[in-house]
This record gives C-alpha cells, structure tokens and sequence, in this order.
C-alpha cells in the first residue's frame, strides 16, 4: 500500500474534500499543514508551486481537482461504470460554476462590492445552485440516497464540505428536503461523523 501525504495549510480549503475522501475511504494519510514561513521555503520544491499537493510514495500531484479525483477512484468513490463516474462528473461541474460566486467573494478588496456579491451569493446564487443538486440528486433513487448508485461518493462528500464552507461565511437559505436530507446522511456517516467530532470547528 503506498504512503499518501497531503500537503496544503492549516485550513480546510481546497484541501478538506480530499480530507474527507481519505476518511470514507478508511485510509491513513499524513495531514502535512505549512505554516506560511515553512512554505515559502518549500515551495519551489512542489509541482507548479502551489497547493494542496498529493504525495504518493515518492511522486507529487499538484492541482486539487486531480487530486481528488485521484483518491476517489483509487478507493471506489467514483461510482461503479461509465455513467456513474459522469455522474460525478456533472456534479463537480455544477459544483465549480457555483465556486466561481463564492471565491469571487474572498477575493473582492471594495468592501461595498463585496456586500453587494454577498447578498447575490445568499439571495440568488445558492438557492440557484440548491434547486439544481435538488433536481440532480432526485434522479437516483428519488433522491432518498445518494448522488450517485447506493452508496457515497466524491460528489456527496463535495457537495457536503461545499456547504459547511460557505455556511461559515455567508447565510445558507433552507435546504431543499431531499438535498437536506443528503447532507444530514453525509454529516451522519460514521466515518465522517468521527472525523467531524475530532476537527471540531
């Protein structure tokens, strides 16, 4: 079995969906988190220097989208044929269209503006973006599941750490029930919810 470490900042970001898969996936892996000080120093060493970054015995990933991907089909997080893992695919599209809005956010220095993109992200772009996981998420199972098949996958646990991120910043409107109902399942897995109960806040 290789020896998986992960490497990004004391912070889940990009990095926490990986977090997550490694922990469904029952697999140990370092939590390798840079102060700023030690990754100026590291970073000319790490693949188009930045992060998060995989390491996999001796060979680095860079780029968090390949990385999750990556651990979600080495443990079987991807579904189980063609269809399903485009499935998940369609999901994390979804998922990044909707990121755009939020990261727009972290990044707007105009205070003014800022509010303005905040009261967007709350009042249009999350419900846009619950309505369509909603519609999605109904297609399997009449949404009493999971995204994708019978069992979890990369896009329930996106789409769960999505949500508990933004929700930190900004007011999440109420779930739609199926979409509630999935988040309360990912939240609930046992592995997670031990994981989540030692991360704390």
């Amino acid at each position: 079995m290789p020896a998986y470490k992960l490497m990004y900042f004391d912070t889940k970001g990009r990095a926490e969906v990986i977090r997550l898969a490694f922990v469904v996936a029952g697999q140990s892996f370092e939590d390798k988190r840079f102060p700023m000080e030690e990754w100026q120093t590291v970073k000319p060493t790490i693949p188009q220097k930045q992060l998060p970054c995989l390491q996999v015995d001796g060979r680095l990933i860079p780029q968090s989208g390949a990385i999750m991907r990556y651990v979600a089909r080495e443990f079987g997080l991807y579904g189980d044929n063609n269809d399903e893992n485009t499935r998940v695919d369609v999901i994390i599209g979804t998922a990044e269209d909707f990121l755009k809005s939020a990261i727009a956010i972290h990044y707007e220095k105009d205070e003014t503006k800022k509010a303005e993109l905040k009261k967007d992200l709350e009042e249009n772009k999350l419900p846009q973006f619950f309505s369509l996981l909603e519609d999605i998420l109904k297609e399997n199972n009449d949404g009493d599941g999971f995204f994708v098949g019978k069992k979890i996958s990369l896009a329930d646990i996106l789409i769960y750490d999505i949500t508990d991120q933004v929700g930190a910043t900004a007011k999440l409107p109420a779930f739609p029930p199926k979409l509630g109902g999935l988040i309360e399942r990912v939240k609930n897995y046992p592995k997670i919810k031990e994981y989540l109960a030692k991360r704390g806040k």
